[in-house]
């Protein structure tokens, strides 16, 4: 089965014309099972895409709130040939009931732990409209840097911790991310 995983084009970007790696992206396609054909396109570094030029069985899409709007019209677009898609990162996670408008499944929180039972129950033709991954006690996988390969970026990120006991107002990790401070493993 063929995945194709979208990081949606971001016109407010804090990095400017620079180009990071989709690292949310590189922990689904480590989570990913065995079988799975897995492509990244990614809006950052290519034209927007061409939705007849792409064969999925499965499309997820993550998305900050400034991705949301094109994200949701991406989404729409393969739910509309038919192609199940599912939606996670930052912004589906803290508005899910939004979300859930667009996509045929969500993914709440981190991925790693429910991102192959999502897998699974979509194999199974059982996939369920929310996953939720909670937080674990520490950053168990590294992402796969080969889902990365085809596009040449500007800059590599390494995430080295997950969580955050401040809890600042204007800050979205610690409701998606939670409040205690983890480690690699």
């Amino acid at each position: 089965m063929k995945l194709v995983l979208i990081n949606p084009r971001n016109k407010v970007s804090l990095y400017g014309d620079y180009r990071w790696e989709p690292l949310s992206l590189g922990y689904v396609a480590a989570a990913t099972p065995p079988g799975w054909e897995i492509e990244l396109i990614d809006e950052q570094c290519e034209e927007p895409l061409d939705y007849h030029q792409v064969h999925a069985d499965l499309v997820g899409i993550t998305a900050f709130t400034t991705q949301a709007p094109r994200a949701y019209r991406i989404a729409s677009e393969f739910r509309a040939r038919g192609i199940p898609v599912v939606l996670g990162g930052i912004h589906a996670s803290l508005v899910p009931d939004e979300a859930a408008r667009f996509a045929d499944a969500i993914v709440m929180g981190e991925c790693e732990a429910v991102w192959p039972d999502a897998l699974a129950d979509f194999a199974a033709g059982t996939l369920r409209p929310r996953y939720v991954g909670g937080t674990r006690s520490a950053i168990a996988c590294q992402p796969d840097r080969r889902l990365f390969e085809k596009y040449q970026y500007d800059y590599a990120s390494a995430q080295t911790a997950r969580g955050c006991p401040m809890d600042c107002s204007f800050c979205s990790v610690t409701a998606f991310n939670g409040r205690v401070f983890r480690m690699r493993e």
